[in-house]
């Protein structure tokens, strides 16, 4: 038996295992999707045993998809672009991180039918999961990207681009974008009564999206469904990216040498 598992903090509510473990047990995969529920402290202890552990790869979020870089021997493109890694592949005693959010978050805007070049998209949050969805947004040809920050400064390192960096505390106009993307963890499991931002007006069939998906229609979402919205949450992308994670760990496992592109 080979293990998997999440990686994070306060994590009780994701339904990774039940994903995982569903699709393990359908396709006859001898793997095990676990909790890794660990402390910043503990990380290094947790990275030292995972072959003693069996444990052959492992997703990784809030709030360490930046922080466990330091741990990994290599970055595969994109995670190497974006800064943040929420797939690990053991292979060989070394470490290897991808980012499998990229195709997730891609896949889920095919699956839903939103085109987004030439948009006017404003992104909440500065976090991985942020510099993950400027990714794909650039990369699908947006048009203008606006970033919305509780700390602009310490934004403008993270997205070096020359892109316009929000204050969340000021007004703001959201009725400039065609779409709106929270891609903080307000509204989601552990922040259930709180919404990454007041809304009181945006364009009419605005299309807001918000990667928690816990509970499905979060604050923000019934929200912005009152004022017009079209409202998707991050189910479907949370499904993809992990069906792209299990895929790199059976290539790795039982398909060595195999040469791997996961934005394809």
């Amino acid at each position: 038996m080979y293990f998997t598992g999440l990686l994070g903090r306060n994590i009780g509510y994701s339904r990774s295992p039940e994903i995982h473990n569903t699709y393990y047990k359908k396709h006859n995969i001898p793997f095990l999707y676990k909790i890794y529920d660990i402390q910043e402290k503990d990380l290094e202890i947790f990275i030292k045993n995972l072959n003693l552990n069996n444990i052959v790869g492992f997703n990784v979020t809030i709030p360490y998809k930046e922080t466990i870089i330091k741990y990994l021997d290599e970055l595969a493109y994109p995670a190497n672009k974006i800064g943040a890694v929420n797939t690990v592949v053991v292979k060989d005693n070394k470490l290897i991180g991808y980012n499998t959010d990229y195709i997730g978050f891609k896949e889920s805007l095919e699956c839903n039918n939103i085109n987004i070049e030439g948009a006017s998209i404003l992104i909440i949050g500065t976090g991985g999961a942020a510099k993950c969805v400027y990714r794909v947004l650039k990369d699908l040809n947006a048009g203008t990207i606006d970033v919305l920050s509780r700390n602009p400064e310490k934004a403008k390192v993270k997205f070096t681009q020359n892109i316009k960096i929000l204050n969340i505390g000021n007004e703001n106009n959201f009725k400039e974008y065609d779409i709106i993307i929270n891609c903080t963890p307000l509204g989601g499991a552990n922040y259930k009564d709180m919404t990454p931002i007041k809304l009181q007006d945006i364009r009419k069939e605005c299309i807001v999206y918000d990667l928690n998906y816990e509970p499905k229609e979060s604050k923000f979402l019934k929200k912005s469904k009152l004022l017009g919205a079209v409202t998707i949450n991050g189910e479907d992308m949370l499904k993809l990216q992990a069906y792209a994670s299990i895929n790199l760990w059976k290539i790795h496992v039982f398909e060595r040498g195999k040469k791997i592109d996961i934005t394809k």
